[in-house]
């Protein structure tokens, strides 16, 4: 099995810090083509919700065709730098949580089932930890905004 110690650490970290995030500093993007916190905390909902699909489907079976994530296109598309950060927070700590248990329980014998993307056959595994991976290079991401937008 997964050990997700380190991974609900590192949730339960990063909800702590975004409670911290003056509210006045989450909209403000630095640059026409960065990413304000809000857009970035928006990405990692989006990250979690299509993960969440494949952690889930992967468990049935092999994947394919399952569609690509476009990232400036649902950002722009689903408007996050105008919501609300406590809400945008809430729901990506909820949905971690929820990832959390789906990877505690997944099936051991699922683990090797694989998604084909492109050319790519990448293992269940391998998304669980690389989706992790994404979160941690998002939170330097995130605390590298905040510095640009305090300025």
């Amino acid at each position: 099995m997964i050990d997700t110690k380190n991974y609900s650490e590192m949730v339960e970290a990063f909800r702590k810090r975004l409670d911290e995030v003056p509210e006045g500093r989450t909209g403000i993007r630095p640059a026409e083509d960065s990413w304000s916190l809000k857009e970035i905390i928006g990405h990692l909902i989006d990250s979690a919700s299509n993960n969440h699909q494949r952690f889930v489907r992967l468990q049935f079976d092999d994947l394919l065709g399952f569609p690509p994530y476009e990232a400036e296109s649902w950002i722009r598309v689903q408007n996050y730098k105008d919501m609300d950060w406590d809400s945008l927070v809430t729901l990506w700590y909820s949905y971690n949580r929820i990832l959390l248990k789906v990877i505690e329980n997944m099936d051991e014998g699922a683990l090797e089932n694989v998604w084909i993307k492109g050319e790519d056959a990448l293992t269940l595994i391998s998304i669980v930890k690389d989706y992790y991976r994404h979160l941690q290079w998002h939170i330097g991401h995130l605390e590298g905004r905040l510095k640009e937008v305090a300025e």
